[in-house]
Protein backbone atom coordinates (compact mmCIF):
# COMPACT_ATOMS: atom_id res chain seq x y z
CA UNK A 1 0.00 0.00 0.00
CA UNK A 2 1.17 3.54 0.70
CA UNK A 3 0.88 6.73 -1.72
CA UNK A 4 3.28 7.85 -4.41
CA UNK A 5 6.79 8.94 -3.29
CA UNK A 6 7.74 11.77 -2.14
CA UNK A 7 9.42 13.79 -5.26
CA UNK A 8 12.58 15.44 -4.33
CA UNK A 9 12.27 19.52 -4.25
CA UNK A 10 14.36 20.08 -7.40
CA UNK A 11 12.86 17.91 -9.66
CA UNK A 12 13.49 18.28 -12.72
CA UNK A 13 9.61 19.76 -14.39
CA UNK A 14 9.29 17.32 -17.90
CA UNK A 15 7.14 19.32 -20.01
CA UNK A 16 3.95 18.03 -22.22
CA UNK A 17 5.14 19.06 -25.02
CA UNK A 18 3.23 17.17 -27.83
CA UNK A 19 6.55 15.72 -29.71
CA UNK A 20 8.14 14.13 -26.40
CA UNK A 21 8.33 10.54 -25.83
CA UNK A 22 7.70 9.35 -22.57
CA UNK A 23 10.38 10.11 -20.29
CA UNK A 24 11.07 7.51 -17.86
CA UNK A 25 12.41 9.64 -14.80
CA UNK A 26 10.14 9.59 -12.03
CA UNK A 27 12.02 11.26 -9.28
CA UNK A 28 12.96 14.07 -11.52
CA UNK A 29 16.80 13.67 -11.32
CA UNK A 30 17.47 14.25 -14.49
CA UNK A 31 18.48 10.28 -15.01
CA UNK A 32 16.59 7.54 -16.50
CA UNK A 33 15.12 5.62 -13.74
CA UNK A 34 15.98 2.50 -15.10
CA UNK A 35 19.71 3.11 -17.19
CA UNK A 36 21.92 5.58 -14.93
CA UNK A 37 23.71 5.56 -18.18
CA UNK A 38 20.88 7.65 -20.02
CA UNK A 39 20.16 11.74 -19.44
CA UNK A 40 17.95 14.12 -20.31
CA UNK A 41 17.96 17.38 -20.94
CA UNK A 42 15.35 20.02 -22.61
CA UNK A 43 16.79 23.73 -24.25
CA UNK A 44 14.93 26.87 -24.83
CA UNK A 45 15.93 29.90 -26.30
CA UNK A 46 14.97 33.87 -26.31
CA UNK A 47 14.11 35.02 -29.41
CA UNK A 48 12.30 38.90 -29.50
CA UNK A 49 11.95 39.14 -25.33
CA UNK A 50 9.83 35.49 -25.93
CA UNK A 51 10.84 32.15 -24.59
CA UNK A 52 10.47 29.50 -27.28
CA UNK A 53 11.35 25.47 -26.63
CA UNK A 54 14.21 24.12 -28.81
CA UNK A 55 14.36 20.54 -28.32
CA UNK A 56 15.13 18.05 -25.88
CA UNK A 57 17.27 15.16 -25.90
CA UNK A 58 17.88 11.62 -24.48
CA UNK A 59 21.39 10.79 -24.19
CA UNK A 60 23.20 7.47 -23.76
CA UNK A 61 26.40 8.38 -21.84
CA UNK A 62 27.44 4.81 -22.39
CA UNK A 63 27.17 4.70 -25.89
CA UNK A 64 28.45 8.39 -26.38
CA UNK A 65 25.09 9.27 -28.47
CA UNK A 66 21.94 10.76 -28.39
CA UNK A 67 18.88 7.98 -28.74
CA UNK A 68 16.53 10.47 -29.38
CA UNK A 69 15.69 14.03 -30.09
CA UNK A 70 12.49 15.32 -29.63
CA UNK A 71 11.13 18.74 -31.69
CA UNK A 72 8.72 20.68 -33.19
CA UNK A 73 9.11 22.19 -36.85
CA UNK A 74 7.59 25.33 -37.78
CA UNK A 75 8.31 28.15 -39.89
CA UNK A 76 8.86 30.27 -36.87
CA UNK A 77 12.13 28.67 -36.47
CA UNK A 78 13.60 29.36 -39.89
CA UNK A 79 15.36 32.87 -40.15
CA UNK A 80 18.35 34.22 -41.71
CA UNK A 81 21.15 33.36 -38.84
CA UNK A 82 23.28 31.10 -40.29
CA UNK A 83 25.36 28.16 -39.46
CA UNK A 84 27.50 28.83 -36.03
CA UNK A 85 29.44 25.69 -36.03
CA UNK A 86 29.78 26.00 -32.34
CA UNK A 87 30.15 22.28 -31.74
CA UNK A 88 30.61 22.27 -27.65
CA UNK A 89 29.39 19.97 -24.43
CA UNK A 90 25.69 20.28 -24.09
CA UNK A 91 25.50 22.19 -20.23
CA UNK A 92 22.68 20.10 -18.95
CA UNK A 93 24.01 16.69 -19.16
CA UNK A 94 27.30 15.35 -17.45
CA UNK A 95 30.23 16.40 -19.70
CA UNK A 96 32.04 12.76 -18.99
CA UNK A 97 30.01 10.85 -21.11
CA UNK A 98 29.60 13.38 -24.40
CA UNK A 99 32.48 13.61 -27.11
CA UNK A 100 35.64 15.44 -26.44
CA UNK A 101 36.12 16.67 -29.39
CA UNK A 102 35.15 17.44 -32.92
CA UNK A 103 37.18 14.75 -34.45
CA UNK A 104 35.53 12.27 -36.53
CA UNK A 105 36.36 8.81 -37.25
CA UNK A 106 34.73 5.52 -38.54
CA UNK A 107 34.35 6.18 -41.85
CA UNK A 108 31.66 8.75 -40.21
CA UNK A 109 31.07 12.55 -39.64
CA UNK A 110 29.09 14.80 -37.53
CA UNK A 111 25.22 13.91 -38.04
CA UNK A 112 23.32 16.70 -36.70
CA UNK A 113 19.98 14.71 -35.23
CA UNK A 114 17.41 18.00 -35.46
CA UNK A 115 19.48 20.00 -37.98
CA UNK A 116 21.28 23.22 -38.37
CA UNK A 117 19.09 24.62 -40.90
CA UNK A 118 15.99 23.84 -38.93
CA UNK A 119 17.09 26.43 -36.62
CA UNK A 120 18.11 29.71 -37.43
CA UNK A 121 16.03 32.06 -36.16
CA UNK A 122 18.49 33.28 -34.28
CA UNK A 123 22.38 32.71 -33.41
CA UNK A 124 20.92 30.93 -29.49
CA UNK A 125 18.97 28.77 -31.29
CA UNK A 126 21.59 27.76 -33.97
CA UNK A 127 24.29 26.94 -30.95
CA UNK A 128 22.59 24.68 -29.24
CA UNK A 129 22.18 22.31 -32.39
CA UNK A 130 25.25 22.41 -32.25
CA UNK A 131 25.63 20.60 -28.60
CA UNK A 132 27.20 17.26 -28.58
CA UNK A 133 24.54 15.33 -27.75
CA UNK A 134 22.51 16.26 -30.49
CA UNK A 135 24.96 14.65 -32.84
CA UNK A 136 25.57 10.83 -33.86
CA UNK A 137 28.17 9.36 -36.13
CA UNK A 138 27.19 8.85 -39.43
CA UNK A 139 28.74 7.56 -42.79
CA UNK A 140 29.92 9.97 -44.67
CA UNK A 141 29.95 8.95 -48.55
CA UNK A 142 26.62 7.53 -48.63
CA UNK A 143 24.24 8.35 -45.90
CA UNK A 144 24.34 11.47 -44.19
CA UNK A 145 25.69 13.93 -47.23
CA UNK A 146 24.16 15.14 -50.58
CA UNK A 147 22.43 12.37 -52.06
CA UNK A 148 22.86 9.88 -49.10
CA UNK A 149 19.93 7.90 -47.87
CA UNK A 150 19.34 9.72 -44.15
CA UNK A 151 20.01 13.24 -46.33
CA UNK A 152 17.26 12.21 -49.10
CA UNK A 153 15.04 11.48 -46.25
CA UNK A 154 16.30 14.95 -44.20
CA UNK A 155 14.57 16.59 -47.35
CA UNK A 156 11.34 14.25 -47.95
CA UNK A 157 10.33 15.41 -43.91
CA UNK A 158 11.39 18.99 -44.56
CA UNK A 159 8.77 19.14 -47.34
CA UNK A 160 6.17 17.43 -44.69
CA UNK A 161 6.34 20.48 -42.40
CA UNK A 162 2.83 22.00 -42.64
CA UNK A 163 1.67 25.07 -41.86
CA UNK A 164 1.19 25.02 -38.47
CA UNK A 165 3.53 22.60 -36.58
CA UNK A 166 4.84 19.30 -37.35
CA UNK A 167 5.93 17.45 -34.26
CA UNK A 168 9.04 14.84 -34.77
CA UNK A 169 11.44 12.55 -32.76
CA UNK A 170 15.14 11.72 -34.33
CA UNK A 171 16.14 8.83 -32.88
CA UNK A 172 18.99 6.06 -32.98
CA UNK A 173 19.14 2.02 -33.21
CA UNK A 174 21.31 0.05 -31.78
CA UNK A 175 20.40 -3.52 -32.22
CA UNK A 176 19.77 -6.23 -35.23
CA UNK A 177 17.66 -3.97 -37.41
CA UNK A 178 17.19 -5.04 -41.43
CA UNK A 179 15.00 -2.32 -43.13
CA UNK A 180 12.54 -2.58 -45.73
CA UNK A 181 15.03 -2.48 -48.81
CA UNK A 182 17.07 -5.74 -46.91
CA UNK A 183 19.63 -3.61 -45.52
CA UNK A 184 21.83 -4.42 -42.02
CA UNK A 185 24.71 -2.96 -40.12
CA UNK A 186 26.62 -4.52 -38.37
CA UNK A 187 27.48 -3.92 -34.06
CA UNK A 188 30.53 -2.48 -33.56
CA UNK A 189 32.01 0.74 -32.04
CA UNK A 190 34.22 3.01 -33.57
CA UNK A 191 36.37 5.73 -32.24
CA UNK A 192 34.69 8.72 -32.93
CA UNK A 193 34.53 12.90 -31.29
CA UNK A 194 37.89 12.23 -29.90
CA UNK A 195 36.73 8.58 -27.82
CA UNK A 196 38.15 5.56 -28.47
CA UNK A 197 34.71 3.73 -28.41
CA UNK A 198 31.49 5.03 -29.40
CA UNK A 199 28.44 3.12 -30.13
CA UNK A 200 27.60 3.10 -34.42
CA UNK A 201 23.91 3.57 -34.60
CA UNK A 202 22.38 0.49 -37.05
CA UNK A 203 20.12 2.53 -37.59
CA UNK A 204 18.14 5.92 -37.76
CA UNK A 205 14.49 6.66 -37.94
CA UNK A 206 12.15 9.97 -38.08
CA UNK A 207 8.77 9.41 -35.95
CA UNK A 208 6.73 11.99 -37.27
CA UNK A 209 3.05 13.18 -36.20
CA UNK A 210 0.75 16.73 -37.92
CA UNK A 211 -2.63 17.11 -38.41
CA UNK A 212 -4.00 16.71 -41.79
CA UNK A 213 -5.18 20.12 -42.57
CA UNK A 214 -4.61 23.31 -39.95
CA UNK A 215 -7.78 23.76 -37.78
CA UNK A 216 -6.86 26.97 -36.37
CA UNK A 217 -7.22 27.09 -32.59
CA UNK A 218 -6.97 23.25 -32.03
CA UNK A 219 -4.04 21.31 -30.72
CA UNK A 220 -3.15 18.19 -32.01
CA UNK A 221 -4.33 16.71 -27.99
CA UNK A 222 -7.90 18.02 -28.91
CA UNK A 223 -8.01 16.02 -31.98
CA UNK A 224 -9.92 12.60 -33.29
CA UNK A 225 -7.86 10.54 -34.95
CA UNK A 226 -9.02 11.09 -37.80
CA UNK A 227 -7.54 14.57 -37.74
CA UNK A 228 -4.42 13.84 -37.12
CA UNK A 229 -1.67 11.40 -38.68
CA UNK A 230 1.45 9.69 -37.81
CA UNK A 231 4.35 7.38 -38.91
CA UNK A 232 7.78 6.22 -38.93
CA UNK A 233 10.55 5.80 -41.62
CA UNK A 234 13.38 3.53 -40.71
CA UNK A 235 16.71 3.67 -42.70
CA UNK A 236 19.20 1.27 -41.92
CA UNK A 237 22.92 3.27 -41.14
CA UNK A 238 24.40 1.97 -44.24
CA UNK A 239 26.24 3.78 -47.65
CA UNK A 240 24.45 1.16 -49.82
CA UNK A 241 21.29 3.52 -50.08
CA UNK A 242 22.78 6.66 -51.89
CA UNK A 243 20.77 8.26 -54.02
CA UNK A 244 17.30 6.14 -53.10
CA UNK A 245 14.72 8.46 -52.83
CA UNK A 246 12.32 7.51 -49.77
CA UNK A 247 9.31 5.03 -50.69
CA UNK A 248 6.73 3.44 -48.75
CA UNK A 249 9.72 0.36 -47.79
CA UNK A 250 10.87 2.07 -45.03
CA UNK A 251 7.91 3.39 -43.25
CA UNK A 252 6.32 1.42 -40.64
CA UNK A 253 3.38 2.59 -38.08
CA UNK A 254 5.01 4.31 -34.91
CA UNK A 255 3.46 1.30 -32.86
CA UNK A 256 5.79 -1.28 -34.61
CA UNK A 257 8.83 1.36 -34.26
CA UNK A 258 7.99 1.58 -30.12
CA UNK A 259 8.37 -2.20 -30.30
CA UNK A 260 11.95 -1.91 -31.90
CA UNK A 261 13.09 1.27 -29.62
CA UNK A 262 11.22 0.12 -26.34
CA UNK A 263 10.09 4.11 -26.07
CA UNK A 264 6.37 5.60 -26.11
CA UNK A 265 5.88 7.81 -28.73
CA UNK A 266 3.25 10.90 -28.65
CA UNK A 267 1.92 10.18 -24.72
CA UNK A 268 0.61 13.13 -24.98
CA UNK A 269 -1.35 12.96 -27.98
CA UNK A 270 -3.78 10.88 -26.98
CA UNK A 271 -5.40 9.96 -30.25
CA UNK A 272 -2.43 9.82 -32.17
CA UNK A 273 -3.33 6.84 -34.44
CA UNK A 274 -0.04 4.92 -33.92
CA UNK A 275 -1.10 1.48 -34.96
CA UNK A 276 -2.17 2.78 -38.94
CA UNK A 277 -0.34 4.66 -41.50
CA UNK A 278 -1.30 6.09 -45.24
CA UNK A 279 1.76 6.25 -47.18
CA UNK A 280 0.37 8.64 -49.24
CA UNK A 281 -0.20 11.17 -46.40
CA UNK A 282 3.45 11.71 -46.31
CA UNK A 283 3.67 12.40 -50.04
CA UNK A 284 4.21 8.82 -50.83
Amino acid sequence: GGGDPVKPVNSVKYPKWFEMPAVRDDDGNGQDDTDKNVYYAFHTFKMNGKVYRNYTVCFDAAKHCPLWVAAPRHSCYVGSSGRTDSYDTDPNIPAAGQYASKKTGGNCNKGHMLGSAERTCCTEANKQVFYFTNIAPQLSAGFNTGGGGWNLLEEHIDKMVPTDTLYEVVGTFYGDFTDGYGKKAGIHNIQFGGLASVAFPTMFYYCVLRTKETIPGRSVAQCDAAQLQCVAFCRSHVDGLKGQKPTKKEMMSVADLEKITGFTYFPNVPNAPKNEFNPSDWGL
